[in-house]
């Protein structure tokens, strides 16, 4: 099944990125867009000197994403699979066309390989 993605605008961007926010200090946060499921997330580390990175933030139910960048959360526990990947390398990875990068984060947490 081919998921069709969409970025929180309009009344949803707020209220995704103040739950976005949140994710690293809560056990689960509803989605503010549909309310059916708990928002999952993604954090990996651009600038690891700085921990500094990006956060993509996206529900299971209605596929509502959003993305912050320059993110630097007290304290993540999250394994990150691409944590060794070069910039290039990972900007690769997102433009995969054998796999969509949401597509692919959502797979990841199903399996367990995020959390």
């Amino acid at each position: 099944m081919i998921n069709k993605w969409t970025e929180a605008g309009g009344e949803h961007q707020v209220p995704f990125m103040l739950a976005a926010r949140r994710v690293f200090e809560e056990e689960s946060i509803l989605c503010p867009k549909c309310g059916a499921a708990a928002l999952r997330y993604y954090f990996h580390a651009f600038d690891s000197r700085k921990e500094r990175g990006t956060l993509w933030v996206w529900c299971p139910h209605c596929f509502t994403r959003c993305q912050l960048s320059r993110v630097s959360p007290a304290n993540v526990r999250q394994n990150d699979p691409f944590a060794a990947l070069t910039l290039d390398a990972f900007a690769e990875l997102e433009t995969d066309s054998q796999e969509r990068f949401s597509d692919r984060l959502n797979r990841l947490w199903e399996e367990g390989a995020l959390k």
